[in-house]
C-alpha cells in the first residue's frame, strides 16, 4: 500500500474516532469479564472490537497496532472456544495489550513517529495462551499446542527490530506458528460501525487537519448524534422557513400600503406567537443534539477501580447505575477529572483494607456506588462507599490546628458545616502521603470546577458506615433559565433552578437574632440576606418600611431568603463569562444581554451565601473584640 491513505485526514479521523470508542468499550467489558468469565456476549464484543481495530490498522499500514491486536485476538479466540480458562494473568496481559493500543493510537493522533519494543508484550501474550490451555478436555488443538510447547519450554518470540508506528516493513517479522488460524484481515469496506458503535447514531466529524501537523484530540471535536434528534431539528427548521415566508409577506403588504390595520395587527400577533413557539422548540432540539450519555465518563471507572484497588491491596466492587442519563457534552468533558478524584478518594480513604473490614464485622469486599439521574433541570451524580466514613471530630481538630476556626466557633457548627472543611485548599487529614491521595490537593479543585459549572457539591458521612458525595449539575451550560430581580433600579438574574418560591414581605416578618436578620416563613425562620447590601448598594426606601419581595433560594442543603425590590419575571438567557478583571468577584456567575441591549449580571447563589457568611463572621469577630 502507499502513503496516500495516511494523507487523507478524513479517513484517519474516522479511524481514530472509531478505534478510541472501541477501546473505551473494551475497558468496561474486560473488567466485567473477570467476575463473569462465562459471559459469551461480552467476550464476543471484545473480540469484535479488537478484530475491527486490527483490520483497519492493517489497511492503513500501522503494523505495530496489527501485531499487538493479532496476538491479543488469538488469546480471545481461544477463550471464546473454551480452549483457555480466564485467569488473572491472562486478563493482565490483555489489559496491557489494550493499554499499548491506546498509547499507539494516541501517537497516531498526534502524528508522533515513535518506535516500540513490543517483544516482551507479544511474548507474554503467546505464553499465556500456551500455559493456560484447558487440560480437562484434550482437544486436538490443545494437544498440538501442548506438544509444541513442551513441559517446560514455552514458545518465545524472536527479537525483531523495534517498529515505528508508521513504518511498514516489506515483510512482517516472523512469529512462532500458532495452532489457531488467524482471521484474515477485512477490507476497509467492512470496517463500518458494528455492535460496538450503534447504527442509529450518525457520526459528526471535525474539520480535517492539515497533513503533517499534529492532530487535535478527536474526542473534543466530535459528537455522535441520534439521527432522530437531527430529524426533529430539520423539521423545526422547515417550520421556521415557513414562518419567515409569512413575515416577508406581511412586510411586503405593509410596504405596498395594501393592508388593513386591524387585520395586520392580528396577523403580526399570530406570526410572532408562532415564531416564539418555534424558536423555543428549536432551542430545545438544538440542545438535545449536544446531549450525550454520561456513560462516556462512567465507562473508565471499572478499569480504574480494578487497578487502584489492586495497588492498594483492597477488594472493592463497583456498582454503576444511570449510565443512560444524558448531559451536555461540554459538561461531560469537564466533570471527568473531578469524578476521577472522588472515586480515587473513596478507594484510598473510604474503603478499608480487608482485615480491617473483617475485624469490624463488615463484608470482606468493599463497595463503591456510582449513580446518575435527572431531577427536573438538574443532573444528580452520587458517589457512595460503605467504608470507614469521615470523623467530624477529627476534621474539627484539624481545622482548629490550622487556624481555620476557633474552638468556640467550632462548637456552633453543624456536622455538615464541619465536613465542608475538607473542600478548603490544602486541607488533609491523611497521615501519610501516597501517589493516590493525601497531599491536600484536589477536593478544593473539585468544588471549584463544579462551581464553575453552576453546580454544587454536597457531602454526607456516617462514621463506620461510609461516605456519600452528591454533585448537582445543570443539564446544560448553554441556556440558563433565570428569574429577573431589581435592586436600586438595576436588574439582576438569578438561576431559576435555585429558586424555590417568591413572596411579599412585610416589616413585622423580619426579626434579628444576634447580628443576623431572619425571615419568619410560615412555622419557621430562614436567614435573610439583603441583595443591596451584598452588592454594596444603599438600602432602598422600600426596605425601611417593608413591602419588598423575598426570593427563597435553595443552596445545597441550605435555604435562605434574598430580599429584593421587585420581581421582573422569568426568561431563558445565554450566560457569557466575565472578563479577567471580574472573574474573582464573589457572587457573580457571568453576564447576559437583555432584549433591550442592556448588560445584566447573573448572580451566583453559592457565592452570595459565602459572601454573607464571611460578613457575618467578621461582624461577630468585631463584636467579640469590643467586649
Amino acid at each position: 500500500m502507499t502513503d496516500d491513505y495516511l494523507q487523507d485526514p478524513a479517513l484517519m479521523q474516522e479511524f481514530l474516532i472509531e478505534s478510541e470508542e472501541l477501546l473505551q468499550g473494551m475497558d468496561q467489558d474486560m473488567v466485567a469479564l473477570e467476575s463473569t468469565p462465562s459471559d459469551a456476549d461480552r467476550l464476543n464484543r471484545v473480540f469484535r472490537a479488537l478484530h475491527t481495530i486490527k483490520g483497519t490498522s492493517g489497511f492503513l499500514g500501522f503494523e505495530p497496532v496489527v501485531q499487538v491486536s493479532h496476538r491479543a485476538e488469538d488469546v480471545l479466540n481461544l477463550l471464546r472456544k473454551n480452549e483457555l480458562q480466564l485467569t488473572p494473568r491472562i486478563m493482565d496481559a490483555l489489559l496491557r495489550a489494550r493499554d499499548q493500543l491506546g498509547v499507539m493510537l494516541g501517537d497516531i493522533r498526534d502524528s508522533n513517529t515513535t518506535t516500540y519494543d513490543l517483544s516482551e508484550l507479544l511474548a507474554e501474550l503467546v505464553t499465556v495462551q500456551s500455559a493456560a490451555v484447558v487440560t480437562t478436555v484434550e482437544t486436538p488443538k490443545a494437544m498440538a499446542m501442548a506438544a509444541a510447547a513442551g513441559a517446560t519450554n514455552l514458545p518465545t518470540l524472536p527479537q525483531p527490530a523495534p517498529l515505528a508506528i508508521n513504518q511498514i516493513p516489506a515483510s512482517p517479522p516472523a512469529l512462532p506458528p500458532l495452532p489457531l488460524e488467524a482471521p484474515a484481515r477485512e477490507p476497509v469496506a467492512s470496517q463500518t460501525p458494528t455492535a460496538a458503535s450503534p447504527a442509529r447514531a450518525s457520526s459528526v466529524a471535525a474539520v480535517a487537519e492539515v497533513p503533517g501537523k499534529p492532530a487535535a484530540d478527536t474526542s473534543m471535536h466530535t459528537l455522535r448524534v441520534d439521527a432522530r434528534k437531527l430529524d426533529d431539528l430539520i423539521n423545526l427548521i422547515g417550520e421556521l422557513v415557513l414562518e419567515r415566508n409569512r413575515l416577508m409577506q406581511l412586510s411586503r403588504s405593509f410596504s405596498g400600503n395594501k393592508f388593513d390595520g386591524q387585520k395586520m395587527a392580528e396577523d403580526l400577533s399570530l406570526s410572532t406567537t408562532r415564531l416564539s413557539f418555534i424558536t423555543e422548540e428549536l432551542q430545545t432540539a438544538g440542545l438535545k443534539t449536544r446531549m450525550v450519555p454520561i456513560e462516556t465518563v462512567f465507562r473508565k471507572f471499572p478499569r480504574m477501580v480494578r487497578d487502584v484497588s489492586q495497588a492498594l491491596g483492597k477488594e472493592v466492587d463497583l456498582e454503576v447505575n444511570g449510565q443512560d442519563t444524558e448531559l451536555d457534552k461540554s459538561m461531560v468533558e469537564m466533570i471527568g477529572d473531578p469524578l476521577v478524584h472522588l472515586v480515587r478518594n473513596s478507594l484510598d480513604h473510604g474503603v478499608e483494607r480487608t482485615d480491617v473490614r473483617e475485624a469490624a464485622g463488615k463484608s470482606r469486599r468493599g463497595k463503591i456506588s456510582l449513580n446518575a439521574n435527572q431531577q427536573g433541570d438538574q443532573i444528580i451524580i452520587t458517589i457512595a462507599d460503605n467504608g470507614a466514613g469521615i470523623d467530624p471530630d477529627r476534621i474539627g481538630r484539624k481545622a482548629v490546628e490550622k487556624g481555620l476556626v476557633t474552638p468556640e466557633h467550632l462548637r456552633t457548627l453543624s456536622k455538615r458545616e464541619i465536613l465542608d472543611f475538607i473542600f478548603l485548599p490544602g486541607f488533609s487529614t491523611a497521615a501519610t502521603v501516597t501517589d493516590i491521595s493525601g497531599r491536600g490537593v484536589g477536593m478544593d479543585v473539585v468544588r471549584t470546577n463544579i462551581s464553575r459549572l453552576n453546580g454544587v457539591v454536597e457531602i454526607d458521612s456516617n462514621l463506620g458506615e461510609g461516605t456519600t458525595l452528591r454533585l448537582r449539575l445543570p443539564l446544560t451550560v448553554a441556556i440558563l433559565p433565570v428569574l429577573l430581580v431589581e435592586v436600586r433600579n438595576e436588574a439582576y438574574a438569578l438561576p431559576l433552578r435555585s429558586v424555590q418560591e417568591t413572596r411579599q414581605v412585610v416589616r413585622k416578618e423580619i426579626h434579628r437574632i444576634e447580628s443576623m436578620e431572619v425571615l419568619q416563613l410560615r412555622d419557621g425562620t430562614l436567614p435573610l440576606l439583603r441583595l443591596s447590601r451584598l452588592l454594596g448598594l444603599p438600602d432602598s426606601e422600600e426596605s425601611e418600611g417593608g413591602g419588598q419581595r423575598a426570593v427563597i433560594l435553595h443552596v445545597g442543603e441550605k435555604r435562605l431568603a434574598l430580599l429584593v425590590d421587585r420581581l421582573l419575571g422569568q426568561e431563558s438567557t445565554v450566560v457569557k463569562p466575565l472578563s479577567a478583571y471580574l472573574l474573582r468577584c464573589p457572587g457573580l456567575a457571568g453576564a447576559t444581554i437583555s432584549g433591550d441591549g442592556h448588560v445584566r449580571l447573573v448572580l451566583d447563589p453559592t457565592g452570595l451565601l459565602k459572601t454573607a457568611s464571611m460578613s457575618s463572621a467578621a461582624m461577630k469577630a468585631a463584636v467579640g473584640s469590643t467586649r
